[in-house]
């Protein structure tokens, strides 16, 4: 037996001990390598009516389909070959796959971990995994959402995906979100994140960017996930069938399918350009109007494209839109 084999053996072992925790009458974490079958093992002891309940119900199930490998000094377990991490809606994909456990609040500290290949050290009923890192090919499902990238992390205690690499991009199923430097997904907090050179595609074409997006996600009548804000902050411009605005900041309510423009507004029609303090778009028909500051007023230029060849006339107005 290779010396990779008996640690995925081992490493089998002690998770067959991880999912049937003697303190808890509900699987902690389960991890498996199916091409690997674990040794079998005894029927865990039933709790007794004493016992108190687990303190987490949550279970993060790994599998892999080449093999695992039990890193005891790092407190960790390597999955490679076509990893997958779940727990609770959110599945976790990878070429590698690595799961840090540490020793559950209120446990008794661990001792070291003894010499490779004995079980010392190790106490399935007393630690979890906080802490998931998938590299290589990913992508990431929860619910109706996926996303893809290079690296991504997800942090049990902050309930946080944070996706990271080249060519970022997530969907929905009426948007496409891509970014330069990461994708997040906070679960507690039904909140997605796109950050840098942020943009947003719905299926209708129209376009929203800006230096960071934010989407709120929320319940509706049917007890579904749905998106229902999105705020963009830094460059932010919507593009519409007929417009384009420009400005500081901005909040789409998509219920009310229209997008609230804030700071060094324009909007461009064709050559026409308006400029104001805040502006106003209606994602379904595209029409933007533009508003004044207070003790302020509207600047338009409008540019007529019904001139003969060669000429061009330009009219300006003030005022409110």
């Amino acid at each position: 037996m290779t010396r990779k084999s008996r640690l995925s053996h081992l490493a089998l072992m002690i998770l067959a001990a991880l999912v049937l925790p003697a303190a808890a009458p509900v699987p902690k974490v389960k991890v498996t390598a199916p091409a690997q079958p674990a040794p079998a093992q005894p029927a865990p002891a039933q709790p007794g009516p004493a016992q108190a309940a687990p303190r987490d119900q949550g279970t993060l199930e790994v599998t892999s389909s080449r093999d695992l490998e039990w890193l005891q000094q790092d407190r960790a377990y390597v999955a490679r070959g076509n990893a997958v991490a779940k727990r609770g809606t959110v599945t976790l994909m990878g070429d590698t796959l690595i799961a840090y456990y540490r020793p559950m609040a209120g446990a008794a500290a661990q001792p070291k971990p003894a010499a490779s290949g004995s079980q010392t050290g190790f106490d399935s009923g007393t630690t979890e995994i906080w802490r998931v890192v998938a590299e290589g090919n990913v992508h990431i499902i929860s619910e109706d959402r996926d996303a893809w990238g290079d690296r991504a992390e997800y942090d049990k205690d902050k309930s946080v995906v944070v996706l990271t690499g080249k060519a970022l991009k997530a969907t929905t199923l009426e948007d496409t979100v891509t970014a330069r430097d990461s994708l997040e997904y906070w679960q507690d907090k039904d909140m997605a994140v796109a950050r840098g050179n942020a943009r947003i595609v719905k299926v209708n074409g129209n376009t929203l960017e800006g230096d960071l997006i934010g989407g709120h996600f929320a319940k509706d009548d049917h007890g579904s996930t749905i998106l229902k804000t999105i705020e963009s902050k830094g460059n932010v411009v919507v593009t519409t069938i007929s417009d384009v605005v420009h400005g500081d900041e901005g909040v789409y309510d998509l219920v009310a399918k229209r997008t609230v423009l804030f700071g060094n507004v324009r909007a461009t029609h064709a050559s026409s350009t308006i400029e104001g303090a805040s502006a106003e778009v209606n994602m379904e028909t595209g029409i933007s109007q533009v508003f004044p500051g207070l003790g302020q007023r509207v600047h338009g230029l409008f540019v007529h494209q019904s001139n003969p060849p060669g000429g061009q006339q330009a009219t300006t107005s003030s005022g409110k839109h």
